[in-house]
């Protein structure tokens, strides 16, 4: 008979709460003892003790003029009942997750919008939660998708873009757009205009534009196209966000990007953030994942550690 055909049929015959009964008697050389230590009642002690003998077509435990001992079958069990024991409950641990002792490595697929934004600035915290956890960041490529589907990546971050079917979501913050300039710019003095306005005066300055990848082509965020106004002149389109604040600080460019970066820039560099307040232009930020990840503890834990941060 083949191995796995066996191990099917002695499972299948034997009831797996027994092997915890089991290890107790061998623990006690008591039937009524191992009853009390897994609190069963003596009734169900005495028919665990029999469906044993009968498994094993052994006594198990045998009075003696000094009182009852374990038999030499029972002896040869000992260290193999721990062994199944131990290997259980390394299988049912597979699957908890605690943060506190976990080695896990997180695989994020991001742009570096979303990994400064919503990563970066919990790292801290979440390191002290999970001192011994990793984060593995992913550029976002057409191929995320794919990669989530196959459990090549964990989740990512993604703006409110439809998604296909399988995928969740959990809604992190809302952003919107801000043009991004050098101090004293000739822009700076248009702060305070209505967001129209501002595209219209911005559109007079030579622009530095983020690309990214959407439906599989890099894009830039076109949103004067979006609200009918003539297009602006692109001087570099670079595939990464942070290549817009170095191309400003220091020449007479603007840039237009996610107001929550633009913000994280403005405490760091010397640049002056124009907020664009056109409530057509604002958009939901998420962190996404697929069907297959969805009753993943790790993941569930990193999810709420994430949301919880916005929401407070």
């Amino acid at each position: 008979m083949h191995k796995s055909t066996t191990q099917q049929s002695v499972l299948a015959n034997f009831d797996v709460a027994d092997l915890t009964f089991l290890q107790a008697l061998l623990d006690t050389n008591a039937i009524t003892r191992a009853g009390e230590l897994l609190e069963i009642s003596q009734p169900a002690a005495s028919r665990a003790m029999a469906r044993l003998r009968l498994h094993f077509g052994d006594p198990l435990l045998v009075r003696t003029a000094h009182g009852y001992v374990l038999t030499p079958v029972a002896e040869l069990l000992r260290p193999l009942v721990r062994v199944a024991l131990d290997g259980m409950a390394a299988l049912l641990e597979v699957a908890a997750f605690d943060a506190a002792t976990s080695t896990r490595t997180f695989r994020v697929a991001s742009t570096d919008y979303g990994l400064s934004v919503a990563l970066l600035p919990q790292l801290t915290r979440l390191r002290k939660l999970a001192p011994l956890a990793a984060w593995q960041i992913d550029p976002w490529s057409d191929e995320t998708i794919g990669k989530l589907e196959r459990g090549e990546l964990d989740c990512a971050l993604y703006a409110d873009e439809a998604l296909p079917p399988d995928f969740h979501f959990r809604k992190l913050f809302t952003d919107g757009y801000a043009f991004v300039c050098r101090r004293k710019h000739p822009l700076s003095a248009h702060g305070k205009a209505s967001g129209r306005v501002l595209l219209k005066e911005a559109a007079k300055h030579p622009q530095s534009a983020p690309r990214y990848l959407a439906s599989r082509r890099y894009v830039t965020d076109d949103i004067y196209s979006q609200l009918g106004l003539q297009p602006i002149h692109v001087v570099m389109a670079s595939p990464y966000f942070h290549v817009a604040l170095e191309s400003v600080v220091g020449s007479d460019l603007v840039s237009l990007v996610p107001e929550r970066l633009a913000r994280s820039w403005e405490k760091q560099y010397a640049v002056t953030v124009l907020p664009i307040l056109e409530k057509s232009l604002r958009f939901d930020y998420r962190l996404i994942w697929h069907e297959r990840a969805h009753r993943d503890k790790g993941l569930q834990w990193f999810r709420e550690q994430l949301v919880r941060h916005f929401q407070a």
